[in-house]
């Protein structure tokens, strides 16, 4: 608001005011020549006293109402001048209210425009990030299956074993494996074609997997050769599925090739046996069940006791259990597969056929891992958790460690006792166990969900 400012020469009153005001201004000099004029005719003693004080009596009243009116008069000038100013600041004040408003309007108007903005590239944000996710699990579905027939490739197949063969020792149950391969698949080839041959491979799984549970696992092994791994089986549980599936494949008429047969040779593994022991004992079943004349089933015999103890040679794992369940149910699908990645590296480091893997396990745990701590901060910032800035430090910390192992192992310098350390006491006891847990009840109270029975 601007300051006040005195009245404004050009303010005055109308033209008539101002005539009227000269008459008075005339009749009052008037009035005082006369009064003058009677005192001076009194003290001379030429006028009657009386007379003469009743002319000086009408003379100074009409003195008094010419200098009231003329009082009048400058009093509404002043006030019509006070008023003008008045009107001129709210006049200002008006137009710099209607100016603070514009404004005000045009950064409101900026302010949603940002809003929009910001809520947009989030939108971008999680939308990319959800893209993201659904290309890294097709690019591990197509990294880890055949893609002529479906089935799980080696890569996927010695992922999973490991672990397997780990719960089996520790637990002390069967696990069984098969081996098996179309008898004269060659034949078939050079009689009908490479598409007639891949119609039957296609025809063949579809046909076994109806005898497979879902916690079995179909393999292709390389061209006609295909693994079954079936947990919690012994090895006569494994020959009477070996059985069903050479019976089926049997009794199935490929159009324009007819049957087919297969050749099958079932070991169960022993404590103490390395993966590709376990292997080689089923590839020589299948060997003999080919000599003995094809289309049977064969089972290797178990290996010598002489073998190593396999508790003097412990396999690194560690075991997820429902008690480490946040409730949030993206969280704990990360968490589970984090544990089973961690556990597939770790095991591999205990075969030394698969050392040269270590590298591609790190960075595909690490590409998982980096996935999973974007997820969990965003849900942590949407529940506005108050020690998200650390977690988030902690975060970078840990996939910076990761990425210098990474590099290690590219270089050919990989320390395993540092990797072992960082997967198992780090990764996952320390933060995944540890630091995580402080959110859960966060999360839990954002949601509403109820903490695991």
């Amino acid at each position: 608001m601007p300051p006040f400012s005195p009245i404004p020469r050009s303010a005055s009153l109308p033209f008539a005011s101002r005539v009227a005001l000269v008459g008075l201004s005339l009749i009052s000099a008037s009035a005082l020549l006369a009064s003058g004029a009677v005192l001076w005719a009194i003290w001379l003693g030429q006028a009657k006293v009386v007379a003469s004080l009743a002319a000086l009596q009408v003379a100074l009243i009409i003195l008094t109402v010419t200098l009231g009116w003329v009082l009048l008069i400058r009093l509404a000038k002043q006030l019509h001048a006070t008023e003008a100013a008045h009107a001129h600041q709210l006049t200002a004040v008006s137009r710099e209210a209607r100016d603070l408003a514009t404004l005000m309007e045009q950064r409101n108007t900026e302010h949603s425009a940002r809003l929009n903005d910001l809520g947009e590239a989030r939108r971008t944000s999680e939308l990319a990030n959800d893209g993201l996710q659904r290309a890294l699990e097709q690019l591990e579905q197509a990294a880890s299956t055949d893609r002529l027939t479906g089935a799980w490739n080696r890569r996927r197949f010695e992922e999973a074993a490991l672990p397997e063969l780990a719960l089996a020792q520790r637990r002390r149950d069967p696990l069984s494996l098969l081996m098996f391969d179309l008898d004269h698949f060659k034949r078939v080839n050079d009689t009908f074609g490479h598409g007639a041959g891949d119609a039957v491979l296609v025809g063949l799984v579809k046909a076994i997997r109806r005898h497979l549970r879902a916690s079995d696992s179909l393999i292709r092994w390389g061209g006609e050769e295909f693994l079954v791994m079936v947990p919690a089986t012994r090895l006569e549980g494994a020959m009477a599925l070996a059985e069903k599936m050479r019976t089926a494949v049997a009794a199935i008429e490929f159009p324009g090739i007819g049957q087919v047969t297969l050749s099958l040779g079932v070991a169960q593994y022993a404590p103490g046996e390395s993966l590709a022991a376990w292997i080689e004992r089923a590839d020589q079943a299948l060997y003999g069940a080919k000599s003995a004349g094809r289309n049977r089933s064969l089972a290797a015999p178990m290996p010598d006791s002489t073998l190593e103890p396999f508790h003097r040679r412990p396999l690194l794992e560690v075991i997820w259990d429902d008690a480490y369940m946040s409730g949030n149910a993206l969280i704990d699908k990360q968490h589970q597969r984090l544990f089973h990645l961690a556990n597939a590296l770790m095991a591999a480091l205990t075969e030394e056929a698969l050392l040269a893997e270590a590298a591609l396990r790190l960075e595909t745990l690490l590409a998982h891992t980096s996935q999973h701590f974007h997820d969990e901060e965003g849900l942590l910032r949407e529940a506005q958790y108050p020690d998200l800035a650390q977690h988030a430090s902690i975060h970078a910390n840990l996939l910076a460690r990761a990425r210098q192992l990474q590099a290690d192992a590219q270089a050919g310098q990989l320390d395993f006792g540092k990797l072992v350390t960082f997967l198992a006491v780090d990764l996952v006891k320390g933060h995944f166990l540890a630091e995580d847990r402080n959110y859960f009840e966060r999360l839990r109270s954002v949601s509403g969900d109820a903490p695991p029975a």
